[in-house]
C-alpha cells in the first residue's frame, strides 16, 4: 500500500488500501443541501465568480447510497483501534430544520465517543429564525474501550486556573469547540468553496493519532486533513472527485516543510 496519496476519484471503492491498515478517518462529506458553491449570489443572481464550480444536489437516494458505499469502506480499512470523525451540519428543508443524526446509521457496529458541537463565529443569515453557528462533529470508534486519545496534546489554557485546587494551568477543552471557519483573509484559504479549518482538523489528528500513523479522508477537497497530517509527522491518504481540487492540495502539501 503506498502512503502519503491523494486519488483522484470516488472512494466509494477504496482498493487501494489494505484491510485494517488506517488509524483515523478525519472529513467532512457533501451536505447534499442544494447550493451551488463557487458563486457569490443575491437573490438568485450571480454577483461574483470564482473557483470550480459544483451543485451539492444529488438525488437524495443516490446521495445516501454514496455514502453508505464510503463509510462502508471506511470502516473497512479502519484499525479495530481506529476511530472515524465526520464533520456534517443540520440542514434547513421548507423552513425546517432537519439534524444530521441519520448519519449515525452508517456506524451501527460502532460505538459514538462523543458529538462535538463546532461553534464558528460569522456564516449565513436569515430573519425567519437564529442565524446558525455551528456545526457537529461525530466521534465513532471500533473498540469502545481501546483506542487512541492524546487528551494532554489538546489541552488548553483554563480561565479560572487555581493552583490550590489544580496541577495544571491546562485543561480539557470539552466538547464545544469555537473556532473560526476560514476566511477569505486566512492565510490557509483556497480556491475551495467549502474548506473547514487546518485548527480543527488539527485537533483531532493530535487527539487521535500518534506520529507516523496513517490518516484518510475520503472527501479530499483541498487537501486540508493531508496538510495537517503531514505537518503533524502523520502520513496521510485521500479520494478526491475533482481534478482542480488535487491540483490544490498538492500544491498546499508541497509548501509543508
Amino acid at each position: 500500500m503506498q502512503l502519503d496519496e491523494i486519488y483522484n476519484r470516488s472512494s466509494e471503492t477504496m482498493t487501494e488500501i489494505d484491510t485494517g491498515t488506517v488509524d483515523l478517518i478525519v472529513t467532512s462529506p457533501p451536505y447534499n443541501i442544494d447550493i451551488q458553491y463557487g458563486n457569490k449570489t443575491n437573490k438568485g443572481k450571480v454577483l461574483e465568480s470564482k473557483g470550480v464550480k459544483y451543485r451539492d444536489d444529488m438525488e437524495e437516494e443516490d446521495y445516501r447510497k454514496m455514502l453508505e458505499s464510503v463509510f462502508s469502506e471506511c470502516r473497512r480499512v479502519l484499525k479495530d483501534t481506529g476511530s472515524i470523525w465526520v464533520n456534517i451540519k443540520n440542514r434547513c428543508v421548507d423552513g425546517v430544520v432537519l439534524p444530521p443524526f441519520w448519519i449515525q446509521d452508517y456506524f451501527e457496529d460502532m460505538y459514538l465517543k462523543n458529538l462535538i458541537i463546532w461553534n464558528f463565529d460569522w456564516g449565513g443569515s436569515t430573519s425567519k429564525r437564529f442565524s446558525p453557528r455551528y456545526e457537529f462533529v461525530f466521534w465513532f470508534v471500533k473498540n469502545k474501550n481501546k483506542y487512541t486519545f492524546n487528551l494532554d496534546e489538546v489541552k488548553v489554557p483554563a480561565l479560572n486556573y487555581r493552583p490550590d485546587r489544580y496541577k495544571s494551568q491546562l485543561k480539557n477543552p470539552s466538547d464545544v469547540w469555537r473556532i473560526s471557519m476560514v476566511s477569505g483573509n486566512f492565510e490557509e484559504r483556497t480556491a475551495h468553496p467549502a474548506q473547514y479549518p487546518e485548527e480543527l482538523v488539527e485537533r483531532i489528528i493530535l487527539a487521535g493519532t500518534n506520529k507516523d500513523e496513517v490518516v484518510l479522508d475520503p472527501f479530499m477537497g483541498s487537501g486540508t486533513s493531508a496538510v495537517v497530517a503531514k505537518r503533524l509527522g502523520r502520513h496521510y491518504l485521500g479520494y478526491e472527485t475533482v481534478r482542480e481540487y488535487c491540483d490544490i492540495a498538492e500544491e498546499r502539501l508541497a509548501k509543508v516543510r
